[in-house]
């Protein structure tokens, strides 16, 4: 009988949601804003709730950590000047949090945009990010201090951290239950975990069921509040506060999506990007399904 993947859990699972793709390593595209919409099986623990993909079950760590590895986003450059735009607007949401006496890590840290609105806010900024090209991007337009490594090898080095920040991160992790443990270790006492991710629980999310176009081949884990907040107590983290996230992206790129999550509608996608006045608009998008945590070390 297969278990929970939280070692703490072990509940019964159960398939949730069946696919027909066939979910070959070679196939799947870690890139963040991949146009890719295969869907692996998702099972769910009938005891904690818990989500996951069957990826996170059968496919090694190692090889999930080779694959981010590799990725080299050409699509997330292009839209770099809509993701500040986010950023910024996540930044003054948890502003108040920061300031010239914090040491602060990203995990995740991916093209740097994030971290270059961040760090003159901060005493010190350190991202930790996988993809050799986003690390050199990073340091190359940002001049920001990057560590090129997981968080298991960087937790070795016995630096602690008064804030720790991951920006649609955990649901990646072949093991979050783990990186929660090291979170806890790296920061300091009264240290804040603040992230961001997709609410499973939400309406948006409770009304697509299979549908839910946030279910990716790169999305390991699919959480609820009331799993986070029960992952997070397991690991010495209190969530003290969740705010809703409002994301800003290109009309383009937001029709890009649809043409993939609509596929027999895409004439009317593509017929609409082909209006030159919506080529450099950008659009807030908010179905209420994306959420920012703010926990608390204990």
């Amino acid at each position: 009988m297969k278990t929970c993947l939280n070692k703490k859990c072990l509940g019964e699972i159960e398939l949730l949601y069946n696919y027909d793709n066939v979910n070959k390593l070679n196939e799947l595209n870690f890139d963040c804003t991949t146009n890719s919409y295969l869907k692996p099986k998702i099972f769910i623990c009938k005891k904690c709730e818990l989500k996951f993909s069957e990826l996170a079950m059968d496919i090694p760590s190692s090889i999930i950590e080779d694959k981010y590895k590799e990725v080299i986003d050409h699509i997330y450059i292009d839209e770099i000047s809509y993701k500040k735009k986010y950023f910024l607007n996540l930044y003054k949401k948890i502003s108040k949090h920061f300031d010239k006496n914090k040491s602060v890590l990203e995990i995740g840290s991916y093209y740097g945009v994030f971290g270059s609105i961040i760090n003159p806010n901060v005493k010190s900024y350190s991202g930790l990010e996988l993809t050799k090209h986003g690390s050199e991007y990073a340091r190359k337009n940002y001049n920001l201090k990057i560590f090129n490594e997981t968080l298991e090898d960087h937790a070795k080095k016995n630096i602690k951290y008064d804030i720790i920040v991951m920006a649609d991160v955990i649901e990646h992790f072949s093991n979050p239950f783990l990186i929660m443990e090291l979170i806890d270790k790296i920061l300091n006492k009264n240290g804040l975990l603040i992230f961001t991710t997709y609410n499973m629980d939400s309406l948006y999310a409770r009304v697509t069921g299979r549908n839910y176009h946030w279910i990716l081949p790169f999305h390991l884990f699919y959480f609820s509040n009331k799993t986070l907040k029960k992952i997070c107590l397991e690991n010495n983290l209190e969530i003290f506060k969740i705010s809703n996230d409002t994301r800003i992206v290109s009309v383009n790129y937001l029709l890009n999506k649809l043409e993939k999550i609509f596929p027999k509608i895409k004439l009317i996608f593509q017929g609409i990007k082909k209006i030159k006045i919506f080529n450099n608009w950008n659009i807030n998008v908010n179905l209420f399904d994306l959420n920012i945590y703010f926990a608390k070390k204990k």
